[in-house]
């Protein structure tokens, strides 16, 4: 097993993410209130967006520090995260215009 050192510039990157994500959780949040969108929604805009945030955070910041593999990771990454948000929001748009409850 190969144990990697984290770059500072990697671990701010990580931090400025949590901290993108968090902004992004309380502005759906006030958005929500506003233009009175279904439960499920909300829900989905605040949790899908997490992994998408820290990775752009860290991807951001750290993209002229880290190596080639590192960087193409995380261009995976942002990517993959976009195309399954999107697939998912579809279903819960779709899920909420028929009026189905989905249940954890």
């Amino acid at each position: 097993m190969n144990i990697q050192k984290l770059k500072s510039e990697e671990i701010f990157g990580l931090i400025l993410g949590i901290v993108l994500s968090f902004i992004m959780f309380r502005l759906s949040f006030k958005m929500s209130e506003v233009l009175h969108f279904s439960n499920q929604i909300v829900i989905w805009v605040n949790t899908g967006f997490i992994v998408f945030f820290i990775i752009f955070g860290h991807y951001i910041v750290s993209r002229k520090v880290i190596d080639e593999k590192k960087r193409n990771e995380d261009i995976i990454g942002l990517k993959s995260n976009l195309l399954g948000f999107f697939l998912w929001f579809t279903v819960i748009i779709i899920v909420t215009l028929l009026n189905i409850e989905i249940n954890r």
